[in-house]
């Protein structure tokens, strides 16, 4: 049952997107460490987490771009 606001729950996100635990827990970890992304994801203490899936969809659009960045100029990385 998805919430009115659109936030998942852990479950949910791995149900929908495939992902093992491991995964979802680098993802969200990966999207908490970026400040145009990290309020997709929502603690609530220790034990709860909640995804705000649009937000978090547009981290993994984000996330694409830059393994597409990554992939068609391998050497970007060396210029900077």
């Amino acid at each position: 049952m998805m919430m009115a606001n659109n936030w998942k729950t852990k479950k949910e996100i791995m149900a929908d997107y495939g992902y093992s635990e491991g995964t979802f827990y680098s993802r969200c970890k990966e999207c908490s460490l970026l400040p145009d992304y990290r309020d997709a994801i929502i603690r609530d203490g220790g034990q709860r987490t909640y995804v705000d899936e649009n937000r978090f969809q547009d981290f993994l659009r984000y996330r694409s771009e830059q393994y597409r960045k990554r992939l068609l100029d391998p050497h970007l990385k060396e210029g900077k």
